[in-house]
């Protein structure tokens, strides 16, 4: 077979320009610190690099959610602790107010007390997560929650969990809303809570429920039906506002002037409520000077502590006064039993998430270090064995270069030569 120059020129540039591109390889390789530097050059191993490197991802995302909740939950941790705080302070200053032997003087310093008590615990509701949102507000996180009224505060949030995922198929709440902590005080397993004064002496009973036909009227504040000296007659308050209200018959839908004839079973409309005082001679009869308060039967805790501030700072001169601000702080005493436990219930979902989020974290770290682990396996590079590659490869192009100088050199004339 006769060899041309030329043959010789192309397979020798060839062999030398593959040599070269493998040796170029492999210093980027050794630049880079990896052994895959394109697809190409392991489609198999950059196909499950990708996939690694998508999971990688995603949890170091949930390790940043999971830091979010904790600061969150801190937060609401601290809010609740000094909730509960005033709650405590709150409960002490009710019972010392029982005391006999106080006069109408101490009894308002102590409802100065409360007040601010009540104007720390909306502030500790409408608390934000640092970050401008507030914290029970349920989803309306731009909405503050509370606003104070005369009759308390009422809630403007809405009845929305938020949640965040903080692993694969878990989720963890961020807060709760406001009126699950500060609100959901069960004072009657009815629609509204009626009670006799104290100071009754005859046996009339008064029931009150919602008027579907006007509930958009409902205001949630507390009314009293008070019957005059000849227990024949009754008007109506809403002692929130100090204001009389307008009454109708419920059944004929006529309006009624205060005060208005009693009349057993007949039932009267005001402020979107229907209420019905049923009563007979002689022993169910109301009696002169009868009185029945009327009360959302589902209250919060600002409502709890107006109505307390309200009673202590009215005088107690006789008998039935004394006796209706019994029932009005003994009401107030358990109200605040239930609202501590509200917080409490609040506050151990708190804690119970946070040791989530510390065990979940862990379990993150464990697989951060094994995603990194299968991507060192498949990419990084081993570089002792691309060492000594390199060294192999510039040996091997050396002595093909020096080779392809010797063989170009040799020709018919320098044998003649």
């Amino acid at each position: 077979m006769r060899i041309s120059t030329n043959m010789i020129y192309q397979n020798s540039g060839s062999q030398i320009s593959d040599l070269q591109s493998s040796l170029n390889q492999t210093l980027q390789q050794v630049s880079a610190g990896r052994k895959i530097l394109t697809p190409a050059d392991d489609p198999i191993g950059s196909a499950r690099a990708l996939v690694i490197t998508q999971a990688a991802a995603i949890n170091d995302q949930y390790a940043v959610n999971r830091q979010d909740v904790q600061d969150n939950l801190g937060i609401t941790s601290g809010v609740l602790g000094n909730v509960a705080n005033i709650l405590q302070s709150t409960k002490t200053s009710i019972i010392s107010a029982g005391d006999g032997a106080l006069a109408d003087s101490d009894r308002a310093a102590i409802a100065t007390t409360l007040k601010a008590n009540l104007a720390s615990l909306v502030s500790l509701a409408n608390s934000t997560d640092g970050t401008g949102n507030y914290l029970f507000s349920g989803f309306s996180t731009t909405t503050m929650p509370y606003a104070q009224t005369a009759s308390g505060a009422t809630y403007n949030g809405d009845q929305g969990q938020r949640y965040l995922q903080v692993d694969t198929a878990r989720q963890l709440p961020l807060s709760a809303p406001g009126n699950q902590i500060f609100g959901n005080i069960r004072t009657s397993a009815s629609q509204f809570n009626v009670q006799a004064d104290p100071s009754n002496t005859g046996g009339a009973t008064t029931a009150a429920t919602i008027d579907a036909a006007t509930a958009a009227n409902l205001t949630g504040d507390n009314y009293t039906v008070t019957f005059d000296n000849t227990g024949n007659n009754f008007s109506v308050v809403n002692t929130t506002t100090g204001a009389a209200v307008a009454l109708t018959d419920a059944t004929t839908g006529a309006a009624i002037t205060q005060p208005a004839p009693f009349v057993s079973g007949q039932g009267v409309k005001f402020d979107g409520m229907n209420v019905v005082v049923t009563g007979g001679p002689p022993s169910t009869a109301p009696a002169p000077g009868d009185k029945y308060t009327i009360q959302p039967g589902n209250q919060n805790i600002f409502e709890t502590l107006t109505d307390a501030i309200n009673a202590l700072s009215a005088p107690t001169g006789n008998s039935a006064a004394r006796k209706s601000l019994t029932a009005v702080l003994t009401q107030a005493n358990n109200n605040i039993d239930a609202s501590l436990n509200n917080v409490l219930t609040a506050t151990a979902q708190v804690g119970s998430s946070l040791q989530e989020v510390d065990s979940l974290n862990n379990v993150g770290a464990t697989t951060k270090i094994a995603y990194s682990q299968s991507l060192s396996s498949i990419q990084d590079l081993d570089y002792a064995k691309a060492i000594t590659s390199l060294n192999q490869q510039q040996t091997t192009l050396q002595a093909a270069q020096q080779s392809f100088v010797k063989i170009s050199a040799l020709s018919l004339f320098n044998y003649i030569n």
